[in-house]
């Protein structure tokens, strides 16, 4: 499969949402920036729902960042996948660090207000596709925790994830919708015809937020 672009992907997988979304209880899509708004602002136009952005950040391993050992969210919640190769400190250090970026991108991509209510709520968490996947478990596990919003439903829709990381991904959510999950995986952008990433301007404005 080669998709267009990521507004393709959305029109996609708004179609394979369509059927679904009447049965589940005030749906709300959660798009993980960057690739995600894109394809979130797709879908939330076709089937007429909400949108926002949920930023979660990867904590890297000591030495070697690009191998996530967990992530944070923007709720200062923190998951760790791997406890071995991290002491505590290293991860605070990381945590803040991190939640300094958080903040940035809540700015940017919401003018730094918050999430609305999700109590309840069916959450969409929408992505151009995932590689191992790290970021979106951890979003999800963020909302398996005791004292983060007790939502209705957590789903996942994705364009393309390597088929390991969708069947970790649906095990932690409700529902999950992939449009391809390749055995042959090297990166996202492969499955797609034009990948380039559109200015925050762009992004902004898919996101309601207009002109600055």
């Amino acid at each position: 499969m080669l998709l267009a672009n990521r507004a393709e992907a959305g029109r996609k997988l708004a179609e394979e949402l369509r059927p679904l979304i009447g049965d589940w209880p005030d749906p709300i899509i959660l798009a993980l920036p960057r690739g995600g708004i894109e394809v979130g602002a797709e879908i939330a136009q076709a089937l007429d729902i909400q949108m926002t952005v949920f930023i979660v950040r990867k904590i890297g391993a000591p030495g070697n960042p690009e191998y996530a050992i967990g992530a944070v969210a923007e709720t200062g919640t923190v998951v760790v996948s791997d406890v071995t190769l991290a002491d505590e400190r290293y991860l605070q250090r990381t945590r803040d660090a991190e939640l300094k970026r958080i903040a940035r991108y809540k700015e940017l991509y919401r003018n730094a207000e918050e999430l609305p209510p999700l109590d309840g709520r069916t959450l969409i968490f929408v992505d151009d596709g995932v590689a191992t996947g790290a970021t979106l478990k951890a979003a999800l596990k963020v909302f398996r925790q005791p004292d983060a919003p007790k939502p209705a439903k957590l789903v996942v829709a994705i364009a393309v994830a390597p088929a390991q990381s969708a069947h970790e991904i649906t095990r932690l959510a409700d529902e999950a919708i992939f449009l391809h999950t390749p055995a042959l995986f090297f990166a996202v952008s492969q499955f797609y015809d034009d990948f380039s990433d559109q200015p925050d301007d762009v992004l902004r404005k898919l996101l309601g937020l207009g002109e600055d």
